[in-house]
């Protein structure tokens, strides 16, 4: 995650897992194909790909998550209200 500050933009957090939700709704709109991507990233050749979106398009995901969550939170809960 990424956050703006008065200085400029500022990194919060680094999210490389494929089954993190974010991933999940943003990976599908990649058009270059990911092993190239990896392979040129593993070479340090990433400036050399030409790593392209799906243009107007957008992605969303929502998440339901304990109270408390990522820290301690209590496991084994019902998600309810979700009709």
């Amino acid at each position: 995650g990424m956050m703006l500050t008065p200085t400029g933009p500022s990194v919060l957090e680094f999210n490389c897992r494929f089954g993190d939700p974010e991933t999940q709704v943003v990976l599908p709109l990649l058009e270059t194909d990911l092993y190239e991507v990896f392979i040129a990233c593993c070479d340090g050749n990433l400036g050399d790909v030409d790593v392209r979106f799906k243009e107007d398009t957008c992605a969303a995901t929502v998440v339901c998550a304990a109270s408390g969550y990522p820290e301690k939170y209590p496991k084994g809960m019902e998600i309810t209200g979700m009709d």
